[in-house]
């Protein structure tokens, strides 16, 4: 009887195997065998804009420009800042990914994408622009919080005396535009990278990697930004935190 199940269980299986589809048995194609056909072109007299274009058949694109992805055959992308940029193309078969790479270079910082003077204010461009405690502010309190429309601190109130007690009154921000949308604050000696975004319409500040000094990782509310002071706040409902910075080697 043993044996009878035993046959009876493997003609099952090769009945089965022989009713499966043939194309699910075969072995996928090497994706070696794809000949990749695509182009990168930048934009004649304003090479931040690039039109990248998959011309490879039979396969899903696959783009990563630095500043972004897509997966659509034709798409225009811009590339905001001036530098060397390698964009990735891949092309997605049967086999997995085949994979190439154009090196482009862009010869400056898209004008129209920092249209905005709130870019040149808070970073000076790709030259960078240090920011340090506006310590000597008239009130004397640079950091603490207030009402929902303070745009100093009025409730809880910190100057230098505490600023020093936190271990943050030397910390420095300097934020440029060279090649990114850098971020860098340097505290007790030791400087942490990271990067930004900035949102001129919603006049928000989101630092990325890192944070700004003594804050609270979250996006700040631009309250003031001029070329010597920026006060940032936490908006909450009926308070804010407050934080008032100037640049490095102004005097209120």
């Amino acid at each position: 009887m043993k044996s009878l199940y035993t046959i009876l269980t493997g003609l099952a299986i090769l009945l089965l195997n022989a009713c499966s589809p043939y194309e699910d048995r075969i072995t996928p194609a090497d994706p070696a065998g794809v000949k990749l056909d695509f182009t990168v072109t930048q934009t004649s007299g304003y090479d931040n804009q690039v039109t990248l274009e998959s011309k490879t058949q039979g396969v899903l694109p696959y783009w990563d420009y630095g500043f972004g992805t897509t997966n659509a055959t034709k798409a225009v992308v811009i590339l905001p800042f001036a530098g060397d940029f390698f964009i990735k193309y891949a092309a997605y078969a049967a086999g997995g990914p085949k994979t190439d790479s154009v090196k482009v270079t862009v010869s400056e910082n898209d004008p129209n994408y920092f249209a905005s003077p709130m870019w040149n204010l808070l970073t000076n461009g790709a030259d960078g622009k240090t920011w340090v405690w506006a310590t000597d502010v008239p009130t004397g309190y640079c950091f603490g919080n207030g009402s929902g429309g303070a745009d100093k601190p009025e409730w809880w109130t910190v100057g230098t005396a505490g600023l020093r007690d936190q271990g943050v009154l030397d910390d420095e921000m300097k934020f440029d535009l060279d090649h990114n949308a850098n971020f860098a604050i340097t505290h007790k000696g030791a400087t942490v990278a990271g990067s930004f975004s900035l949102d001129t319409l919603a006049k928000t500040l989101k630092v990325n990697g890192a944070d700004i000094s003594w804050g609270n990782n979250v996006t700040y509310n631009i309250i003031k930004l001029n070329a010597n002071e920026m006060t940032l706040v936490q908006q909450g409902d009926g308070w804010r935190n407050i934080w008032m910075f100037k640049r490095k080697g102004f005097i209120f």
